[in-house]
């Protein structure tokens, strides 16, 4: 999907041309994917670039857009006009307005930074503090950070950087150099519909939304698992007549052990007669430091999960390699699992550090700035399914799974089709019965897909194990005595993050794959039913401490991003 970099200036002596666009592009690509050439437009007064392979995005004078639109749009470039559905990030000008779109669920963030010289957005915050020539580091983000994994609802690493929300357009007045934002709240009203009503509803507007995409094989491919999402996006595709080229990716034992992902995926292609290939992913030999270094420049510090990605992106530069142009993800809102009130935070990541330190530490990590918008709590009248579903659609995908996207966004496109504006909208409109555990979409998927069963393993192995690895605890451990570390975290808190690198080892390797066997013998109403009773679980110690030094590294890319244009 690239990145996309747009500046705008008030006076000539602040101009940015687009050879320092171009600069920034080239130090914000991945060097796995180096080489491809970037596109770059300069008008009066502003510029802008996409960088590397960028798919389907476009370019109409001084518009450009990233990602793709679902149906045709042929004034998607015009301000004004009405905003496209689709998987997106969108500028557009017409010389006396500018004016920056997200896309309906938020899937890909913008970010912008705006003075009284100049108005800079992008993809990257990498690239914005490239063009502020400086990095005001931000506590609140960087507490955030800590306690979560992600950089919360509206926090970024610079204290001049905003995130653009979901579902909304900030306009520039070039004429009077001011800036507007509208932004619709992400509302629930549920309305008296049945469950056959429901469901024909529903299919009738995933179709629709699926007859907008330009997929096209073999540069369009379906990642393919053994749960529920991605089987229903290939029956979906199949009703549909696109032949997707599906990929699945874990260990090489993954593909022989019956009820893991790898082998269910396996199962399902030949269903439909489609070929899938499997990808071994290990964890790369090289350095930790080296693998962290690579994970965190990709996507500029939005998210913890390098778990995923601990082959160092070895996977996604050749899928860019091999002329791949972008996913069909089956990514979804359908609805998440009952829980008490207090728990539903958690389960979407909204957790503060003084949900689990005590007030004076956790003030002094975040300056006294970490606050949970009033948005995000339980409003009057909200019933408690309908807020944890709200938090999915407010937080977890605009948030959490946008940076995840940010990750793999550099490398290919990402296409949400269950995310579009119609789908979700109708979404919220369900009664809480059917949301509830997804009730509705799951009795849907099981109705039109293949009776082979769900997958119970991931094709990976634990999520955390890598923690435990001494190369990962030596490298942990050179972190937290680090400067960084030094300014950010109080000394008796930076002691006892160090600690918990020598203890605990083999309860954070173990308690995924402990759970996976679990997941197989224990009753899911039981296993709801006893986290139901218990407190919500805070971050581990150890995870605390690999957030930190995750920060840490950051805070030295984005130091020498700095640089680049200063030099």
């Amino acid at each position: 999907m690239s990145n996309l970099i747009y500046a705008c200036w008030r006076n000539p002596a602040d101009a940015c041309a687009a050879g320092e666009l171009g600069r920034v592009a080239d130090r914000i690509t991945p060097a796995g994917i180096q080489g491809h050439p970037h596109r770059l437009v300069e008008g009066p007064g502003e510029s802008l670039c996409l960088t590397g392979p960028a798919g389907a995005g476009g370019i109409a004078g001084l518009s450009a857009h990233l990602g793709a639109f679902a149906g045709a749009w042929p004034e998607w470039h015009r301000p004004g006009t009405p905003v496209p559905e689709g998987s997106f990030a969108l500028v557009r000008g017409d010389g006396g307005t500018a004016e920056i779109c997200t896309d309906f669920a938020g899937t890909r963030t913008l970010w912008y930074a705006f003075d009284q010289r100049v108005l800079f957005v992008s993809t990257s915050q990498r690239a914005l503090v490239c063009l502020l020539r400086s990095l005001s580091l931000n506590r609140p983000g960087f507490a955030w950070f800590l306690s979560s994994g992600t950089l919360g609802p509206v926090d970024s690493w610079d204290q001049r950087i905003r995130r653009i929300p979901a579902d909304s357009r900030l306009v520039l007045d070039r004429q009077r150099w001011s800036v507007e934002l509208h932004t619709a709240p992400v509302a629930f009203q549920a309305r008296a519909i049945g469950e056959a009503a429901a469901r024909e509803e529903l299919l009738r507007l995933l179709k629709r939304a699926l007859n907008g995409y330009p997929f096209q094989a073999p540069q369009w491919i379906l990642p393919l698992s053994g749960g529920y999402d991605s089987r229903f996006m290939l029956a979906l595709l199949h009703d549909h007549g696109f032949r997707p080229r599906t990929v699945t990716w874990g260990l090489a034992s993954s593909r022989t052990q019956r009820g893991n992902d790898a082998f269910v995926a396996r199962q399902l292609a030949e269903h439909y007669g489609l070929a899938n290939d499997y990808f071994v992913t290990e964890r790369s030999g090289a350095p930790p430091a080296e693998v962290v270094d690579t994970f965190m420049a990709a996507h500029g510090g939005t998210t913890d999960g390098l778990f995923p990605y601990l082959d160092g992106l070895q996977l996604w530069s050749g899928f860019t390699r091999d002329g791949v142009a972008g996913i069909i993800r089956g990514d979804e809102g359908f609805g998440t699992r009952p829980r008490p009130e207090e728990h539903h935070r958690y389960a979407q990541g909204l957790v503060l550090l003084r949900d689990f330190l005590d007030e004076g530490t956790a003030e002094a990590i975040s300056d006294g700035r970490q606050q949970l918008p009033e948005s995000f709590r339980r409003q009057g009248g909200e019933s408690v399914q309908t807020y944890g579903d709200r938090l999915v659609h407010a937080f977890f995908i605009p948030v959490d799974l946008a940076s995840l996207n940010d990750v793999k966004a550099p490398f290919l496109e990402i296409a949400n089709p269950m995310l579009c504006r119609s789908v979700l909208e109708f979404i919220r409109q369900l009664p809480d019965p059917m949301r509830a555990g997804r009730a509705l979409y799951e009795r849907m998927a099981r109705a039109i897909c293949p009776a082979i069963p769900i997958a119970k393993i991931a094709a990976d192995d634990s999520r955390s194990g890598f923690l435990g690895h001494a190369s990962y605890v030596q490298w942990m451990a050179e972190e937290l005595q680090g400067g960084f570390a030094e300014r950010m975290l109080p000394q008796g808190f930076r002691a006892t993050l160090a600690a918990s690198l020598h203890s605990g080892v083999a309860s954070l390797s173990g308690y995924h794959s402990t759970r996976a066997v679990l997941k197989r013998i224990i009753p899911k109403p039981l296993v709801v039913a006893l986290r139901s009773w218990s407190a919500p679980v805070p971050p581990e110690i150890r995870l605390l401490a690999y957030r930190a030094a995750l920060a840490s590294r950051l805070s030295r890319i984005l130091e020498a991003d700095a640089a680049t244009l200063a030099s």
